[in-house]
């Protein structure tokens, strides 16, 4: 899949945290596990906590904490809250609009992927992530450092 650089990092964020969702992550922390820009990192953070999938706490102590049970995030709440839902309407060939009168050739087969692609995000949540490959969110970053040295 092809996502923006904002839905990846958020991705990248919720899945890290997710691995220990009662813990307080400061940006520090996850600037230094998932080397997202430290600008971007605090914009993103920023973010997730007005659309209220994390909650922010102030002070020296202070850090970022998943705000609610990780079986209700699901990876189309986070994808739909950086906004890249429209990227489920486009036409496969990149034209602006659909001429529904006079469908392409691919139009149904494309309309059933964009579905199924959907329903997966619609069906996956961070528990599942969490559950079936905690360890990737950490050592896929691990090796990119390597292959970046």
């Amino acid at each position: 899949m092809n996502f923006s650089k904002t839905t990846e990092y958020s991705l990248r964020i919720l899945g890290f945290m997710a691995i220990e969702d009662h813990k307080l992550y400061s940006a520090e922390v996850l600037n230094q596990n998932l080397d997202i820009p430290f600008r971007y990192l605090r914009k993103q953070l920023t973010r997730l906590t007005n659309d209220g999938f994390l909650i922010s706490y102030r002070g020296k102590a202070g850090g970022y904490k998943i705000s609610k049970p990780l079986n209700e995030i699901t990876l189309w709440d986070i994808v739909n809250a950086t906004g890249e839902d429209s990227l489920y309407h486009e036409c496969i060939f990149g034209f602006d609009s659909c001429a529904f009168g006079n469908k392409c050739a691919l139009h149904h087969k494309w309309a059933k992927i964009q579905n199924s692609i959907n329903d997966m995000l619609k069906n996956t949540t961070l528990e599942e992530l969490k559950r079936t490959k905690p360890e990737r969110f950490t050592i896929q970053h691990n090796l990119m450092l390597t292959k970046n040295v």
